[in-house]
């Protein structure tokens, strides 16, 4: 019961953290009056839809996972400008096999944040590839912003603890910063 709470109450931090991101991204199409944003309006709805569908889910097929990761992707790539470069790939023999919802956002949330300009170019690179019970999930961007030196790493900081309590000793979290590129990499043996 102690880890059921402490699994509700990570993930219940990690969705205002979303939709304050995803709230600036359409403001930003707002002011502009672009085009995009009823477009971004729906895909949002869909994103909300699907966020509040899992609440109370334990496990989703990652096929749902990946479908929600796409949608926030492409609300994303409608704010930018061709500076930024957004590579998403998937390759997943198993769609059918069950993860935790909203375990791999806030990853791709941080490659957004700090890695696309509007005056520089740079590259965003989401892999997801699952296969014999294995998910591994990479991010990678260059470094356009730095986080302020008392900003708390909160998102990556609650997707370690709900890992740790979900996959004990079946995943690997690896964080690295070099030469202005950032790169996630999470593995989990998902059976």
């Amino acid at each position: 019961e102690k880890n059921k709470a402490e699994l509700a109450l990570y993930k219940a931090q990690i969705n205002p953290h979303f939709l304050f991101n995803t709230l600036n991204a359409i403001y930003g199409l707002v002011i502009t009056k672009s085009e995009k944003t009823e477009s971004a309006l729906m895909k949002f709805s869909n994103i909300l839809r699907y966020m509040y569908a899992h609440t109370n889910s334990l496990t989703i097929p990652v096929s749902s996972e990946i479908d929600y990761i796409r949608q926030y992707v492409d609300l994303q790539s409608m704010r930018l400008n061709h500076h930024t470069r957004v590579e998403f790939e998937v390759h997943a023999e198993e769609r059918d096999v069950q993860i935790p919802p909203m375990i791999l956002i806030t990853f791709v949330e941080n490659a957004f944040k700090y890695g696309s300009s509007s005056d520089e170019d740079c590259l965003i690179v989401i892999r997801i590839d699952v296969k014999d019970g294995v998910l591994c999930f990479e991010t990678e961007n260059d470094v356009m912003k730095t986080p302020q030196p008392n900003e708390p790493a909160i998102g990556i900081e609650n997707c370690r603890k709900r890992l740790e309590m979900l996959y004990p000793g079946r995943f690997t979290l690896e964080i690295t910063e070099r030469n202005r590129k950032f790169r996630t990499r999470l593995t989990i043996r998902l059976r």
